[in-house]
């Protein structure tokens, strides 16, 4: 952790919830280091009332720059604390070169800021761990479970659109791809071919909707966001079926999907001849 977003977390943290407050959750920064953790109560053993050590260097001036003079502690050892509440603080750094990790010198630190990371599901995404993959369970604001086709029922409801985005969402997802939000680059989703942590997206999917007319500016303007970002635009039209009536569940495998893959080409003309 560098040590302007520890400070920043202190600051945040007294001014919100106390330095004192306790929260049942903890980070894991350390969980696996377990040779690092030893260091730390070994020289907890030394300097017990100390609430920075210096696992690098000899010295024990504490953080050397910046304010941080309302960094204190309630606790007098780190033995009362788990290791998920320690962290390394190092250096502020904006180029990390040779010199930075040779004079990294990092603090060891107790942790007071509690930030669980939560899981945030799309409808589309959540419909298709359900009704696709069968390995979720969505729960109404009142703790009951619901059917799948109650879900399909509250969806449709409160988005005109869902159908199309889970059809395409589906279709995605089935020929292989992993398929994440769009709205960053203008569009409806992102295709990765092997994920965001392992590469970029190669598609940014626009969906055309039955009642939506596209104009060569907003296309060229998706076009132009798409080529800067080494990406390529793909429309995906939603062919409903003939039906009038309410559109049920078991009318999905009704529905197919026309890709269209949209390139910025610039024509040249060349002219050779010489007046």
């Amino acid at each position: 952790m560098r040590k302007r977003q520890f400070l920043k977390r202190i600051s945040w943290y007294k001014k919100y919830y106390g330095i004192c407050k306790e929260s049942v959750n903890s980070d894991s920064y350390l969980m696996d280091i377990d040779k690092l953790n030893s260091k730390i109560k070994s020289d907890a053993e030394k300097y017990l009332k100390a609430d920075v050590i210096d696992l690098v260097s000899s010295d024990e001036n504490g953080i050397d720059d910046g304010d941080d003079s309302h960094i204190s502690y309630s606790c007098n050892s780190f033995h009362s604390h788990d290791k998920e509440d320690i962290v390394v603080i190092v250096a502020n750094s904006d180029s990390e070169d040779d010199d930075y990790f040779a004079n990294l010198k990092p603090k060891c630190c107790i942790n007071k800021i509690k930030l669980p990371e939560k899981l945030m599901l799309t409808t589309q995404e959540s419909f298709f761990l359900l009704y696709g993959l069968g390995c979720l369970q969505i729960c109404s604001l009142d703790n009951n479970a619901l059917s799948i086709e109650q879900c399909w029922e509250l969806f449709t409801e409160n988005d005109k659109y869902f159908i199309e985005k889970y059809v395409v969402y589906h279709y995605f997802r089935s020929k292989g791809y992993i398929v994440k939000s769009g709205i960053k680059f203008g569009g409806e989703y992102l295709l990765y071919k092997e994920g965001p942590g392992i590469n970029h997206a190669d598609f940014i999917v626009l969906i055309k909707y039955s009642n939506e007319k596209y104009d060569c500016i907003s296309m060229l303007g998706h076009v132009r966001v798409a080529s800067t970002t080494v990406k390529e635009v793909l429309i995906a039209e939603v062919i409903k079926p003939n039906k009038d009536s309410h559109i049920l569940l078991q009318d999905l495998s009704d529905y197919s999907v026309r890709e269209l893959l949209v390139s910025r080409n610039i024509p040249i003309t060349i002219n050779d001849d010489i007046e």
